[in-house]
């Protein structure tokens, strides 16, 4: 089967999921309901070593509608030459919209700083990722400083000798803990596909599943476009 027509039946059954019916409002509010994520990830490089990246998110309580969160933010990242480190800062906005018990929604506000430390290596053709992240963040009624964790394999699909297959899975585990007395504030668990076009972009569809610090379940179907573009060699 030709590669663009696998792509599109992906594509499509991604689209069919995020179409299915879910609940009303009256049900919305309910962590264990399945929420969706839609995310645009565009990094401009200047040269191999900095770049400029942009991220926008849009999760909703239900498909499309209903939205839960927009996130808006922008950091500098720089590649060290000799060894498979990055390291970036950068800014985040973030519109909440909370389901109350009387099934009213409450529009909240945050602003957040962040500082990554991202290490990366290969076991024999998996690609491992581990990001350490430390997060100032300013909310209506307190501050916070969270602190995250994510370990991310990707694993190629096909290909011949050294050059991988535009397919590849995706499994990553990230946990989430605040600067408190009762410090765990969620473990995020995903799994999925991505399919490489080029070396400037690239599709993931995937399934996260969220246990929060009051022992409740979240679940999100994402959809996640990332394009590179400027000088990246």
């Amino acid at each position: 089967m030709p590669k663009e027509r696998k792509f599109k039946q992906l594509f499509w059954g991604w689209v069919a999921l995020l179409s299915l019916p879910f609940p009303d409002h009256s049900l919305a509010q309910q962590p264990d309901q399945i929420n969706q994520w839609l995310q645009y990830t565009g990094s401009y490089w200047f040269n191999a070593r900095w770049a400029a990246t942009a991220n926008v998110q849009y999760r909703t309580y239900r498909p499309i509608k209903d939205p839960r969160t927009t996130f808006l933010g922008a950091e500098l990242q720089y590649n060290f030459k000799d060894a498979p480190v990055a390291v970036s800062g950068g800014y985040a906005h973030l519109f909440n919209r909370n389901y109350l018990p009387a099934e009213e929604t409450e529009y909240t506000h945050e602003n957040r700083l962040y500082q990554t430390l991202t290490l990366r290596g290969n076991l024999w053709k998996t690609g491992i990722t581990h990001r350490y992240q430390l997060e100032e963040r300013w909310l209506p009624q307190e501050y916070h400083t969270r602190f995250r964790y994510l370990l991310a394999l990707k694993l190629p699909f096909g290909g011949t000798g050294q050059e991988p297959g535009p397919w590849y899975g995706i499994l990553r585990n990230e946990v989430r803990v605040i600067v408190r007395n009762q410090p765990f504030d969620s473990n995020r668990v995903f799994g999925g596909a991505g399919y490489t076009f080029n070396k400037h972009l690239t599709v993931e569809g995937m399934w996260m599943s969220q246990l929060v610090g009051n022992g409740n379940h979240q679940h999100f179907t994402m959809f996640v476009l990332r394009h590179d573009f400027g000088k990246m060699e």
